[in-house]
């Protein structure tokens, strides 16, 4: 106020203070003064495009959280039918993406889709209204078949599956052990998909090529995902009987069949490697697994190769097997390995070892003489799995198989795509410097408990528990929502020219923010404080 008494006007008596309008500024347009404007451009997070199911998981999270499970549930199922199994098994592409670890730990998505994949045991799908009259074979009841399977069932197709297996989930069954998935939690989901939707399932068979033409007639298209069944095994290997596949051997032990031998060495250095030689270690047996690169570069998941050495596995690193030789049992010839420009071949001998029974854990292949079916001229079939790609993720099986659902359902009639999963061809991607995190605090995800070595060395009981409700919401406010408004309302807070306004009831998180364009003179204020980059400048025109 001292100052102001030397300005010229005050001294002339032109006015004796400030200027003070008890009236509304809002008549002065000053929007006219930008040439940039706000808008909201909602962007997909990274954990959603990591997934190979697209599954949308801050919405879903959101609705659990809000005591919606049933909405959630039903969420969830639309783009994966099994989440109660991927919840366990899955590698968690999602979690790996996810923007959180860069600030402090990832969001445990697994343990979440877990958590609501458990609470919808009991409940059965939303069954589909819609009937109609194409009928589809599908060959093979693993993932894959299972998730084409479900999508044509939603859209009103009967459905058949054919296994040649006397139950029903290939792999999931046959060669992930039940510390990892346990059997009832398999059950429950297979019952509660074959329970609500139009879909057969015939065991105990085997479909063989002269099949083909009556099933070709009777089915309007074959979807062919009878999976990699086999283990692969070099040639000298296959004629030896104390070497056997860790596949056949997880089948063997999955239904309860005793297990000779006492001394056992397995080669390999994913998941198949390591379930077989914990499988083993549970039985009581003396297991050893031998790896020609290191524990780091092992594919097996890192949960599982934590937990494999906390229960004392032996892995030997770097090295391969060379010279076998038979007699009442195998004498096991060890070399150090030797680099020749990427190619990996026998280096120095180091010693021989003697075990009972050698398995090999080093890829899959099919039990089908593809020559015999000749699926390439069948223009009915349609591929799917890990007959179609390779050997995959459970998740990635499930897409491949959603897939092939859709390819079958473009070709019919008034039926253009899976309208749950119709996505965006190019979405943008928000990533970690993208977020404004001032407004988060670092906390460290939960920690979830396992039983103890102890308490499971000698049994299949499943090693990760489930979280408690407590922690399922503690977990799920660690999401940043990257990408999707939640109406915070910081944009509005810090807007100079009271141009925001906030709708939080509104249901759709593109129409939560709006922009008062009259007033708003294009600072950009609200893109640079938005915490989850969903706001962006556009010039104005």
């Amino acid at each position: 106020m001292t100052e102001l008494r030397h300005v010229k006007a005050i001294q002339n008596g032109d006015f004796t203070g400030l200027p003070i309008s008890a009236g509304s500024t809002a008549v002065n347009l000053t929007g006219s003064w930008k040439f940039f404007r706000p808008h909201l451009v909602p962007k997909e997070s990274p954990c959603r495009l990591a997934c190979p199911l697209n599954i949308p998981i801050a919405a879903y999270l959101d609705k659990l959280a809000a005591g919606n499970i049933l909405e959630a549930l039903n969420l969830l199922r639309n783009y994966n039918p099994i989440p109660a199994i991927t919840g366990r098994v899955c590698p968690q592409f999602c979690q790996s993406a996810c923007n959180r670890q860069d600030f402090d730990e990832a969001v445990l998505i697994g343990d979440l889709e877990r958590y609501l994949g458990d609470l919808g045991l009991d409940n059965p799908h939303s069954a589909s209204t819609e009937k109609r009259t194409e009928k589809v074979a599908i060959i093979g009841a693993g993932p894959a078949g299972i998730s084409a399977a479900v999508f044509l069932a939603r859209k009103g197709l009967k459905v058949t599956i054919f296994e040649q297996a006397p139950l029903g989930g290939g792999l999931l069954r046959y060669a992930i052990p039940s510390y990892r998935l346990p059997r009832d939690i398999l059950d429950q989901e297979l019952d509660n998909l074959l329970n609500s939707y139009d879909i057969e399932l015939k065991c105990n068979h085997r479909i063989e090529s002269s099949e083909f033409p009556q099933l070709e007639k009777e089915y309007h298209n074959l979807i062919w995902a009878p999976g990699l069944q086999r283990s692969s095994q070099p040639t000298p290997w296959r004629d030896l009987p104390q070497v056997k596949g860790a596949l056949e051997l997880l089948a063997a032990i999955s239904q309860g069949e005793a297990i000779d031998g006492h001394r056992f060495m397995v080669i390999g250095g994913g998941n198949a490697a390591l379930d077989t030689a914990r499988s083993l270690l549970r039985l009581g047996k003396k297991v050893e697994i031998v790896y020609r690169r290191t524990i780091a570069e092992m594919p097996a998941y890192e949960e599982e190769k934590k937990q494999a050495l906390d229960e004392g596995l032996v892995i030997h690193e770097k090295i391969v097997v060379g010279k076998i030789e038979t007699s009442e049992t195998l004498q096991i010839n060890l070399h150090q390995v030797q680099d020749n420009n990427g190619r990996i071949s026998e280096g120095d001998f180091l010693k021989r070892v003697e075990a009972d029974y050698l398995i090999a854990a080093i890829g899959q292949e099919s039990d089908f003489d593809l020559n015999d079916f000749s699926l390439n001229d069948r223009h009915s079939i349609i591929k799917a799995g890990d007959f179609a790609h390779g050997a995959a993720s459970v998740a990635e099986a499930l897409a491949s198989g959603r897939r092939a659902a859709e390819t079958i359902l473009r070709k019919l009639e008034n039926i253009s795509s899976l309208d749950a999963n119709a996505e965006s061809e190019n979405p943008a991607v928000v990533e970690s410097q993208a977020l404004h995190l001032d407004y988060y605090s670092k906390i460290p995800a939960i920690s979830v408990q396992e039983l103890d070595i102890k308490n499971r060395i000698d049994n299949f009981s499943e090693i990760r528990q489930s979280l408690s409700p407590k922690q399922m919401k503690s977990e799920i406010e660690r999401c940043f929502h990257c990408g999707r408004c939640t109406a915070c309302g910081i944009c509005w807070f810090f807007c100079p020219d009271v141009a925001i306004a906030i709708n939080r009831e509104e249901s759709d998180p593109d129409k939560r923010v709006l922009f008062d364009y009259d007033h708003c003179k294009g600072c950009g204020q609200c893109t640079v404080v938005c915490p989850r980059g969903v706001i962006e400048m556009e010039e104005d025109y």
